[in-house]
């Protein structure tokens, strides 16, 4: 993959994600705050080594790890309101975990919807693939 190639995977992922987000929020407004057992954990906002090349090449900085927070603990980025962080910034586990009370909604809401979201999310984790740390270095210097 060439560098301009790369850029272009990076900004689409970029956009999907921005895309995806009211799409996702619909359904987490619904679930979520009756939610007993939050999935939001410090340890699914850790990012990868994945995450940091596509926020590196957005020339975004990683966002820092508290290490006095449990892994098991809520997540630094969450609030009351829900995450701190766009969809974008937020380490890939993040947007791709979706817990059973999220699937049902999914499928017990409009198909349209969810026929939607499921062209992104499917979008987006093949362009996500194609940004692993040893396909980025393979390809770092070709043009």
């Amino acid at each position: 993959m060439t560098r301009s190639r790369s850029a272009e995977t990076v900004q689409r992922l970029k956009q999907l994600l921005i895309e995806s987000s009211p799409l996702i929020e619909g359904y987490t407004r619904e679930v979520c705050p009756s939610c007993t057992d939050v999935c939001c954990k410090q340890r699914h906002g850790l990012s990868t080594e994945t995450d940091r090349v596509y926020l590196a090449a957005l020339g975004e900085p990683v966002p820092p790890h508290d290490p006095s927070r449990p892994l098991d603990g809520s997540c630094q980025f969450l609030t009351g309101a829900g995450c701190m962080k766009p969809r974008w910034q937020r380490a890939w586990k993040c947007t791709w975990y979706f817990c059973e009370p999220l699937l049902r909604a999914l499928a017990e809401g409009p198909q349209k919807n969810a026929r939607a979201l499921s062209a992104i999310l499917e979008e987006m984790g093949r362009l996500y693939g194609t940004m692993s740390p040893a396909k980025h270095l393979d390809t770092e210097g070709a043009d």
